[in-house]
């Protein structure tokens, strides 16, 4: 067998290309995302589990090409509610009869798709039940199709598959992905070559790009050149402001964009791998060095990899009501990081156009299913679907629909950017907006858009807030508050609460880069505590939200870094940050970090040294991060005196003052504190709070030994509830590698740093009050080069109590003088 175009196997391909994807799902409407290869008007139907019809609707697909049609379609109540927390079957209707068991529609005679599971004949869902301690959460980020190692989204089906086959009230309820769905700075050349084969046959018109003078410079492998100089991208600039070639195949056009998202929700446009092009078809008038030919060949293993699973992932994503965000690998590395690297891209005509290709890609794959309501007719998502099958239909040449386009994607000016005060990226009227909130029985969900709403203080190259004030109050302060809401559930795709020892080297790399007249795009340098103005005030907007209720409990879950932990915020206040008025608050924030699904890195600094040295990498010793910190609003930002420092100095104590400044003026009381010092605070803060960096919980169990002999890796896990230790103990003995893990500060025990995807859990009843991450991950087979299946092997648990003894609020208060 040979790799074959797709313009000759386009008649064998079932009409369904990509999907079905559940999506926003709620009591009164339910939505679906599908890509067809035929136009058509698709009816979805909602059913209970006796099959009787509860909700409908239909949608016409748009054409974005000959043979590729989308379509978001949502089904909506008449008369008829679903229930929370109950099963729920949904069909489609092509028209003529034809539903996903008909022939030709999901599986033909060449393609045997199978997107059910056995305890149903249709794909099905299910609501979040009114009983939070009954709600199961999965989230996760970063999915590279070429990265390391076993790709973990796939893990969501065995996840609902086991689930269904013991107790269906068990499975999971809602999947949030949380960023960095596709990476299209860093693309592997023979997909790249794949996906522009697909885009030729589907599409059937060809995007014509801006400022590219030689064609020849589009073919995989060639577009460093391009991204870097041309259209001022960042991806390929490294941590010594040096060029690589990572955006050597760096998506440009809105096709391949859009067959990326194809590729990895599907695997129907792809071959077998052992049909996969060969270097010498990719390559054809090219000589590589051996070096490249070396990276071709593992990009080429790392896909088939990926490949392997994508069938588990697409019967997945039909099964559960699933929620996503963009980070900025959706577009570009480093997207609007921060206003030197606005100047560099909006003011280059492929820059622009590249952003806007992606952000359309997105809106149309992942937006659309977000919020649906606002792609309706007279709404800015109903306008851009208008533009955007305007200019398809044109074969890209209309300026009038590419300049719609661009209005309502809100790709931004420099110019607007620049005369803003503060500088910041403010909303078009017109555009649509990427945030959006979820509520549910006993929780909300507020979804942040961190990247096209953020604000440029300092200078050009100073750390971005990633949430301007005007964002913090559109986004969290307006968003509607439901009655009876236990926990409210941030997505941040960055962290906000980061790792101390890598935020640190983020903050040397800005200064030292700054010294020497260059730039730090390669440390992705806009983690939320850089800019401490902007945390501050995220944590004053958090918990004054919550208003007339003192008290608030906040889950933030967050990826993108690579690697996943838990951490605990806990926030008391008399006048929280830039707040004009006396109130008397206190907020847990507990957060959940997932990353990444596929794009672990092994090496010296990789994510798997953080897996297996823990929070601090450079050390021996066993110890947890933590900070206690004290605050006061400073508008004048100048020297604010707070009390007083004795220090034993040559056989006497020192008295000296204690003055810091900025706005808001901060003391971390761990830093600050000595063995020959002594700390009194006489100006009483106005809000505090301390942060704990969380161990997995230690399990002592009981594990063989000696080598397993057993022909099967297949381990049942453990559902919510139900004990793990026999099945824990089983799977470990499978393991070839579990002494590292089973020790109290093993491996992934701290930070899990090879691919994983976190299980959100809460236990609010019989005087426990916890939220507990699991996070999955695979252990080493005895069989070499093999690894286990994915298993829940991490799981810390986090109090929700304001009085927990393990994390006193009253020792940060011990220094302050009490009049």
């Amino acid at each position: 067998m040979s790799w074959k175009p797709l313009r000759e196997r386009l008649q064998q391909l079932p009409i369904v290309l990509a999907g079905p994807i559940i999506r926003c799902s709620e009591p009164e409407a339910v939505t679906i995302w599908l890509v067809l290869k035929e136009s058509r008007t698709i009816t979805l139907n909602i059913f209970d589990i006796s099959g009787n019809l509860l909700l409908t609707g239909s949608q016409k697909t748009i054409q974005i090409g000959t043979h590729i049609h989308l379509a978001t379609v949502t089904a909506k109540a008449s008369n008829k509610r679903l229930l929370n927390g109950e099963n729920y079957l949904y069909n489609i209707d092509l028209g003529n009869g034809e539903t996903f068991d008909s022939p030709n529609i999901f599986t033909n005679q060449f393609h045997n798709s199978n997107i059910t599971y056995p305890e149903y004949k249709l794909p099905s869902f299910a609501l979040p039940p009114n009983n939070i301690d009954e709600l199961r959460l999965l989230h996760g980020s970063c999915r590279k199709a070429h990265g390391e190692s076993i790709d973990a989204l796939a893990t969501v089906d065995k996840i609902i598959g086991e689930a269904l086959s013991q107790n269906p009230q068990k499975r999971p309820h809602q999947l949030f992905l949380t960023g960095d769905q596709i990476y299209a700075d860093d693309v592997a050349d023979v997909l790249l070559f794949m996906l522009r084969d697909a885009s030729e046959t589907l599409l059937g018109w060809s995007e014509v790009l801006p400022d590219i003078e030689n064609i020849e410079e589009l073919n995989p492998g060639r577009r460093n050149h391009l991204a870097t100089n041309i259209a001022g991208l960042t991806a390929s600039i490294n941590k010594i402001n040096k060029i690589n070639n990572i955006s050597k195949s760096h998506l440009f056009t809105f096709s391949e964009f859009l067959m990326m998202y194809l590729f990895v929700w599907s695997d129907i446009l792809w071959v077998h791998p052992e049909d996969f092009p060969t270097l010498e078809q990719v390559h054809p008038d090219t000589k590589l060095s051996r070096k490249a030919k070396i990276l071709f060949d593992d990009e080429v293993q790392e896909l088939k990899e990926f490949y392997s699973t994508i069938p588990q992932v697409r019967r997945a994503l039909a099964n559960i009501p699933t929620y996503m965000i963009f980070d900025d690998h959706e577009i570009t590395d480093d997207w609007n990081l921060n206003l030197a690297w606005c100047d560099r891209i909006y003011t280059k005509p492929l820059g622009r156009r590249i952003i806007q290709n992606g952000l359309l890609a997105y809106a149309l794959c992942q937006g659309w299913g977000n919020t649906p309501t606002q792609f309706i007719s007279n709404q800015p998502g109903g306008k851009l679907l208008q533009a955007a099958e305007t200019w398809f239909l044109s074969g890209g040449e209309n300026k009038s629909a590419l300049a719609a386009i661009e209005l309502h994607l809100g790709i931004p000016k420099v110019a607007d950017i620049s005369q803003s005060n503060p500088r910041r990226l403010t909303p078009n009227p017109e555009a649509l907006t990427w945030h959006y909130i979820i509520t549910a029985p006993s929780y909300e969900v507020i979804v942040l858009d961190t990247r096209t709403q953020r604000e440029f203080p300092g200078e050009n190259f100073d750390f971005p807030a990633l949430l301007s004030q005007e964002a913090c109050e559109k986004q969290i302060t307006q968003a509607r508050h439901q009655e009876g809401v236990k926990i409210t559930l941030i997505i941040s795709p960055s962290p906000v609460i980061g790792v101390p020892f890598l935020e640190t080297i983020q903050r040397y790399a800005k200064s030292i880069t700054e010294k020497l007249g260059t730039a730090a795009w390669g440390y992705d340098t806009e983690a939320w505590g850089l800019q401490v103005a902007a945390f501050e005030r995220l944590l004053a907007t958090l918990a004054l939200r919550a208003v007339p209720s003192h008290q608030s409990r906040v889950i933030i879950l967050s990826g993108d870094v690579h690697y996943s932990f838990s951490s605990r915020l806990q926030y008391s206040a008399t006048r929280p940050f830039q707040h004009q008025n006396s109130i008397s608050t206190e907020m847990i924030i507990t957060q959940f970090t997932s990353s990444s699904f596929k794009n672990e890195a092994s090496g010296f600094g990789g994510s798997q040294s953080l897996h297996n040295m823990g929070f601090f990498p450079v050390e021996s010793i066993n110890n947890l991060p933590s900070s206690e910190i004290l605050g006061w609003t400073n508008p004048t930002e100048k020297e604010l005196e707070i009390g007083l420092s004795y220090t034993f100095i040559n056989d006497t104590v020192q008295t000296i003052p204690w003055r810091i400044k900025g706005n808001p003026a901060m003391a971390d009381l761990v830093d600050e504190r000595g063995w020959f010092r002594a700390l009194e605070v006489k100006k009483k803060p106005e809000w505090w709070y301390r942060i704990d960096f969380l161990l997995a919980e230690y399990e002592q169990l009981q594990v063989s030994q000696t080598k397993h002999q057993s022909t099967s890796n297949l381990c049942i896990s453990p559902l919510p509830g139900q004990d793990r230790t026999l099945a824990l103990e089983s799977y470990l003995s499978k393991a070839k590698n579990h002494r590292e893990y089973c020790n109290q500060w093993g491996s992934g025990k701290e930070i899990v740093g090879v691919n994983n995807i976190g299980e959100i859990t809460f236990e609010l009843t019989n005087g426990r009050e916890i939220a507990v991450q699991t996070l999955w991950w695979r252990l080493e087979s005895w069989e070499e080069g093999k690894l286990l299946e994915p298993f829940p092997l991490t799981r810390c648990e986090v109090s929700l109590s304001f009085n927990d003894q393990k994390h006193p609020m009253n020792e940060i208060l011990k220094e302050v003088r009490q009049d």
